[in-house]
């Protein structure tokens, strides 16, 4: 823990923060959790009450899941007791529907009146499909064509990885290994391999696009070239983790998707506790009523909590449920 409140340290320094970095405040008061209020120029803490959260929104990859993609025993108790609580557990995910429903099927929370099925709430696909109370679709989003041909023409020019998500389906012009784990590591449907663009095109509309490769490549080559292509054409990039980058339509993140859930069930901002870690949490943390970053979030989102739990290696679900919710 001490080094990786050391490390947290450095990154805060390197964005121009000052203080003790929040993982030493988690020492400090001799629990698993730290919390700030953003609105206290005293650091003065904030505590949540039962009552106060309504619904629980839970992003999957780095959070949910552990590094070697599985959802702890512990995980699952705590999810289990948010439920008997009378909390609305609802994912906030960039994966399709399908990936959620395989992941949490395997630790037996897949189904009616558990965290994900085709007939309950939920936020999908970094928020361009949302799903009602019922499993209605409530809000879709998809990209501009010139941009999914953009996408697919750079990916094949440059043998990457790539896909398109058309919403619970995905397709791409050429099968990689990569994909192969998008599928096996990642829960993600099998892509469909077809023939071209022009085949992709006259399908349904593209939600948004996934490119996969070493975390080097995207960074330093892949997401500097699509930054500039992308200017004023209607889409931007989203990543959650370092070895995928992602397009979307303009605007698109978790909490947009979240807050037209909210106005379906009559909620709030303040009903909700979120957690997550990455920097397409960033908005989804900010926003909601208590956000609970992980601690092996990014900078941004640790900035942006109003408390820190362990890591997804740690149960830092299950901590924080067992924290707020218990």
């Amino acid at each position: 823990m001490l080094e990786m409140a050391e490390k947290e340290v450095e990154c805060f320094r390197a964005l121009g923060w000052q203080g003790r970095g929040l993982i030493a405040r988690v020492e400090e008061e001799a629990g698993e959790l730290t919390e700030r209020s953003s609105n206290s120029s005293d650091s003065s803490e904030i505590f949540v009450e039962r009552s106060e959260v309504k619904l629980l929104a839970i992003d999957m990859d780095g959070t949910l899941l552990n590094s070697s993609s599985e959802i702890s025993p512990r995980t699952v108790e705590a999810l289990r007791v948010a439920l008997d609580s009378g909390v609305r557990v609802v994912l906030a995910t960039g994966k399709a529907r399908p990936a959620a429903m395989a992941a949490l099927s395997r630790v037996g929370l897949a189904g009616e009146g558990l965290v994900v099925s085709d007939s309950q709430p939920g936020v999908f696909l970094q928020g361009l499909a949302v799903y009602g109370s019922s499993g209605e679709l409530l809000k879709s989003a998809e990209l501009p064509p010139p941009v999914v041909v953009l996408c697919f023409e750079h990916a094949m020019e440059n043998d990457i990885p790539v896909v398109a998500f058309l919403g619970d389906e995905c397709v791409t012009l050429a099968m990689h290994p990569e994909l192969e784990e998008l599928h096996t590591t990642y829960y993600e449907p099998l892509p469909k391999v077809v023939g071209s663009i022009g085949e992709v095109l006259s399908g349904p509309p593209v939600k948004k696009m996934l490119f996969m490769s070493d975390p080097e490549y995207v960074r330093g080559e892949l997401q500097p070239f699509l930054e500039a292509e992308l200017e004023d054409s209607g889409a931007e990039l989203c990543q959650a983790v370092p070895n995928m980058l992602e397009v979307v339509p303009e605007g698109a993140n978790k909490w947009v998707g979240m807050s037209v859930l909210l106005d379906h069930l009559g909620l709030e901002p303040r009903d909700v506790m979120a957690i997550g870690d990455g920097l397409n949490d960033l908005e989804l943390i900010a926003n909601s009523g208590f956000g609970i970053a992980m601690a092996n979030a990014v900078p941004q989102v640790l900035a942006s909590a109003d408390a820190v739990s362990t890591s997804n290696d740690e149960d830092g679900v299950a901590e924080a449920i067992f924290r707020y919710i218990k």
